[in-house]
């Protein structure tokens, strides 16, 4: 007790000259005590550790980040989270440029230069990076309303990312008293900006030297995070440098050098799928591919499944072929003539068939010829006069896309320079940004390479819809290949144009043809012998999925009746190809895909399977109220649609059961099926090109910056109308139907002015209602006023109606204020129900 009073005593009698020393960095507190303090207790002010934390912020030790099954806690520290764009020198000085908290006499907070930051405690785990903050727990009870209508993830949250979507780490050494005597003498203090940023290399962790004051973490989904640190005293609290451990923990486990230390192998969770009544094929066995070749009617084609043929099945002859698990080829070949052939060509990609269009017009994928088989052209010219032969008219077109399409290296710079234009770091830059934008949007390339892959696919289906096979060549054929072919397919056939039909292209184009995300998405950083080249690693990354996620946002914005899903859907799945839980896009090839289940028992959990992380009011999100079905849509697109009935327009039957519905025991052969295509010859999109017709898609490369958040503006204030008024439409048809009007849309008595039946019914017995009795004591109730009820959405400003006021980037902005979520969510809950069946109201033959 003597003891704690003199920790008290001297901590007090210090007050003074601790705070004046502190200031300036001239004096400090010596004394050290040995007796633990209590749990929870933080008295520690700036003359002893600088923690100087106001009263109702001392709780720190209480926040705790929601952990996983299998996620454990790395690294822990109390920070300060700024908004991305926001300074982190409010003062202007140096001791304030280091978040070095201080004090004066008269006890001013120790956060007075976060004035604009969210105090919290920053977490690192084997599976994100997860900041807490405190004053959620404050306001827990006023924000609770407003995250109704926030796209809300089961496994991620608002201040969470995943380790995966790390892509660089920045450190801001702090200057003052930490800084040396050679850095004050060649005026780096001066440039603080710029001299103290530094960026972690992964293979360099023995490097990080110094105090770290701050965090600049740029994520591979454009969003920028800025954590500040105050600095302890190692003899109170054991560790002098917070920003270390952080940036520590965060350099050895966001770089991961074997797949295997991926947090998926960690989390055991049982997964129950719910794809079995879904819509989306998977590729993964031999009838899918042969369902498809029924659908296009391809009769000249074969399935090939390696695990019946003996060759791929012998251990000294499978590691020289790198072909997937199933592949189509021309049934005028033979399987070992094919695989023979396909020895000349990079990773053994063949000419596989992919799609086909009309009668016989069939589109393939074909890699370049290997360098050491350059000089002799036999093998092409044979495996080209094979697929010649599988068209009826006995023609071909080679596209030849290395030459004409830009190269993954330079799709990783384009990315860049981008992402940096789209994650200013202060206003200043931002100002300086913005008065330069055009030009240096376009000397980012990116819309350019954008323009070219509509272009080469617009021509690809062009060729398709002549009748001439079309043959897509690339270096390897797992990368532009299925950009280009996955355009071409979504530009011909309306199927692919649903959400099913859109995952059932990407698993086919993208996983089951093996496009090597973990390379292109840097999921795994191969250690590098000693001298080598960093950037021999950075030329195996190269975010082409976004490419082609880019180019699908661009037909959206054209043709925006002609998609099921949405741009909310396709950032969605951006943000998912960083999310280790699911396998969809974190594998190279299948093989690598069933070792990890072999080996190390990983539980497979495709993305497609969206209730794992989000809720149905998120996937509601996901659905274009403005798509309607044809009536002539049969086939897998009635089959999809199977499984959601519409209560808007009521349950009618689907037209025709799913090719893909339910897996059959038996190898489906599709010569005993009808040879016919059941693929529309009318419902192509020829979509503009021109850089001048392309757009930036801001909902993906905007969401985290607040200043460009424009309330009640942008595309979902146009989206949210547009659900309103099917909503309204549908419950007026419901009304004529079965004639009764007491279920008209609140809209409608809004502008009429007319009472809604049974008003006073319902005005009865709400006074009725109005007192309620609490422990035997009667209690009245406030009755709302009738002004501050809003109406589907909809509230009333001086007899005017106005919708809710959205964040431009909804649902991923802010939430909205207060304005009705249970309303909007109404409205976001009808309109979804008009998009599984054909409707009357909305027939594509009666709009203009």
């Amino acid at each position: 007790m003597a003891t704690g009073g003199g920790v008290g005593g001297s901590g007090g009698g210090l007050g003074g000259t601790g705070s004046a020393g502190s200031a300036d960095h001239h004096k400090r507190n010596t004394f050290t005590s040995y007796v633990a303090p209590l749990p929870g207790d933080l008295r520690a002010t700036a003359d002893t550790n600088e923690w100087c934390l106001p009263s109702d912020l001392r709780d720190v030790h209480l926040a705790k980040p929601r952990l996983l099954q299998g996620e454990q806690i790395v690294a822990t520290a109390p920070a300060y989270m700024y908004s991305p764009i926001d300074p982190m020198d409010s003062s202007g000085g140096g001791s304030g440029s280091t978040l070095t908290a201080t004090s004066s006499a008269s006890g001013t907070p120790a956060d007075q230069h976060h004035r604009e930051a969210t105090f919290g405690l920053l977490s690192v785990t084997n599976f994100k990076l997860a900041f807490v903050p405190l004053h959620a727990k404050r306001n827990n009870a006023s924000t609770a309303p407003l995250v109704d209508l926030y796209q809300e993830n089961a496994y991620v949250g608002r201040n969470e990312i995943t380790l995966n979507n790390i892509d660089h780490i920045y450190t801001i050494a702090e200057l003052g008293r930490a800084a040396s005597a050679l850095q004050a003498a060649r005026g780096m203090a001066s440039h603080a900006g710029i001299s103290r940023r530094k960026k972690l290399e992964p293979f360099k962790q023995q490097n990080i030297s110094g105090r770290i004051a701050a965090l600049h973490i740029v994520c591979k989904n454009f969003r920028l995070l800025k954590f500040a640190f105050q600095q302890q005293d190692s003899k109170m609290f054991g560790a002098s440098d917070q920003g270390k451990l952080i940036a520590s923990a965060l350099v050895r486990f966001a770089y991961p050098m074997r797949h295997d230390l991926s947090f998926a192998y960690a989390h055991r969770e049982p997964y129950y799928s719910t794809l079995g009544a879904s819509g989306t094929s998977m590729y993964a066995t031999k009838n899918d591919w042969a369902r498809e070749l029924i659908r296009c009617g391809a009769t000249e084609w074969q399935v090939v499944s390696s695990a019946s043929v003996q060759l791929l099945q012998n251990p000294l002859q499978a590691g020289k072929y790198t072909v997937p698990p199933h592949f189509v080829i021309p049934k005028s070949c033979s399987v070992d003539r094919f695989l023979d052939l396909s020895r000349a060509f990079c990773d053994s990609r063949a000419a596989f068939w992919v799609y086909s269009y009309g009668s016989s017009a069939a589109l393939v994928r074909l890699a370049e010829l290997q360098p050491a088989a350059q000089q002799d052209t036999k093998s092409e010219n044979v495996m080209l006069e094979l697929v010649r032969k599988c068209d009826a008219g006995r023609q071909l077109k080679l596209l030849q896309l290395t030459d004409r399409l830009p190269s993954i290296q330079d799709v990783l710079r384009a990315y860049q320079k981008l992402r940096r234009l789209c994650t200013p770091e202060t206003p200043e830059k931002f100002m300086l940004q913005d008065d330069k934008y055009l030009g240096l949007l376009e000397k980012t390339n990116w819309l350019f390479y954008v323009s070219l892959c509509l272009r080469y696919a617009s021509e690809a289906a062009a060729t398709l819809r002549s009748g001439v096979t079309c043959v897509l060549q690339e270096s390897n054929g797992r990368d532009l290949c299925c950009v280009i072919s996955s355009l071409a397919q979504l530009l011909l056939d309306p199927h692919f144009r649903t959400i099913d039909g859109f995952q059932s292209l990407v698993q086919k184009e993208w996983v089951a043809l093996e496009h090597p995300f973990q390379r292109r998405l840097g999921h795994v950083y191969p250690a590098q012998p000693a001298g080598g080249n960093a950037e021999l690693l950075d030329s195996e990354q190269s975010p082409v999925f976004l490419l082609f996620l880019d180019c699908v946002w661009q037909l959206l914005q054209q043709f925006t009746d002609e998609f099921e899903f949405t741009q909310t859907y396709l950032t969605t799945l951006w943000d998912s190809c960083f999310m280790p839980i699911f396998d969809t896009f974190q594998f190279d090839t299948q093989a690598q895909r069933l070792k990890a289940v072999r080996d190390s028992q990983l539980v497979l959990r495709p993305v497609w399977d969206w209730g794992e992380q989000f809720s149905d009011k998120d996937k509601m999100f996901f659905s274009n109220p403005l798509y309607q079905r044809q009536r002539g849509d049969v086939g897998a697109q009635a089959g999809a649609a199977a499984h959601r009935r519409s209560l808007a327009v009521g349950n009618k039957g689907a037209h025709g059961a799913g090719i893909g519905a339910t897996p059959s025991r038996n190898t489906i052969n599709p010569q005993l099926f009808a040879i016919a295509s059941s693929v529309p010859q009318d419902r192509f999109l020829q979509p503009a090109h021109r850089i001048f017709d392309l757009q930036v898609w801001d909902q993906c490369y905007y969401r985290w910056l607040p200043i460009l958040d424009i309330r009640g503006g942008g595309q979902p204030q146009v989206d949210l109308f547009h659900r309103l008024l099917l909503s309204n439409i549908a419950k007026v048809q419901r009304c004529l139907e079965y004639q009764n009007f007491d279920d008209l849309p609140d809209a409608f008595y809004e502008s009429t002015g007319e009472s809604r039946p049974n008003r006073h019914r319902d005005e009865k017995t709400e006074k009725e209602d109005e007192a309620e009795f609490v422990d035997g004591v009667e209690r009245r109730r406030k009755t709302p006023t009738k002004a501050a009820t809003p109406t589907n959405g909809l509230t009333s400003v001086n007899g005017n109606l106005q919708l809710s006021t959205l964040s431009s980037f909804f649902p991923f902005g802010n939430p909205i204020a207060g304005d009705a979520p249970l309303q909007l969510y109404d409205i976001l809950s009808s309109s979804s129900e008009l998009l599984m069946e054909t409707s009357s109201f909305l027939d594509k033959s009666s709009i203009v």
